[in-house]
C-alpha cells in the first residue's frame, strides 16, 4: 500500500454497495422477465425451473461484477465513490479472484436477508421451538466480520479475505 492509496473506508464502501445493489436489482429483474419468456416460448414451466432461474441470476451478478472488477476494478458505484479494488500486490483482479469474491460477497450480503426472514418466521415459530438461533447465528458472525473489518489496517471485508483484494480511494486526479 503505497501513500497514495488510502483503504476505502467502511462507509464509501457501503454507499457505494447501495449503487451496485440498485444497478443489480435492475438487472434481476431484467434476468426473471426474460427467463420467463424462455420458459413461454419453449413451452416449459418456469416454477419447475428455480434452480436454472438462481443459476442465471447468479450468473448475471457475477458478470456484472466480475466484468467491472476485471476491467478497471471498479463497478458503477465504485467510480462514483472513487473506489477501486485490486489485489494486494496492486494488480488487477483475474476471475477466477473476482467470482471467489463474488461467491463471498453474496454469502455476506444474501446472509442478513437470510437472518431476518429466519427470525420473523412464524411459521418457524410455530414448528421449532429454537427456530431463532440460526438467525441470530448469522447475524453475530456478520457482526463478528463487520468488527474484524473495521479493525483491520486495509478495511478489508469478508469477501476481500478470503479472495486476496482490497479496496483503495482512488488518488485525486491532477488538473
Amino acid at each position: 500500500m503505497t501513500e497514495t492509496t488510502l483503504p476505502a473506508p467502511l462507509w464509501r464502501r457501503l454507499t457505494a454497495a447501495v449503487y451496485d445493489g440498485l444497478l443489480l436489482v435492475g438487472l434481476a429483474f431484467a434476468t426473471v422477465i426474460f427467463f420467463g419468456i424462455g420458459c413461454w416460448a419453449l413451452g416449459v414451466e418456469a416454477n419447475e425451473n428455480e434452480k436454472a432461474l438462481r443459476f442465471c441470476l447468479f450468473a448475471v451478478g457475477l458478470g456484472f461484477f466480475g466484468g467491472s472488477w476485471t476491467n478497471g476494478g471498479q463497478t458503477l458505484g465504485m467510480r462514483v465513490w472513487q473506489l477501486r479494488v485490486r489485489r494486494l500486490d496492486g494488480s488487477a483482479l483475474r476471475w477466477p479472484t473476482a467470482a471467489v469474491r463474488y461467491a463471498v460477497m453474496s454469502v455476506v450480503w444474501g446472509a442478513p436477508m437470510i437472518a431476518v426472514a429466519l427470525l420473523s418466521s412464524p411459521t418457524l415459530a410455530a414448528r421449532h421451538p429454537n427456530y431463532e438461533l440460526p438467525g441470530v447465528a448469522v447475524l453475530a458472525i456478520l457482526t463478528g466480520a463487520f468488527v474484524l473489518s473495521l479493525l483491520d489496517a486495509r478495511k478489508r471485508a469478508p469477501q476481500d479475505w478470503l479472495s486476496g483484494c482490497e479496496v483503495v480511494v482512488e488518488p485525486k486526479q491532477k488538473a
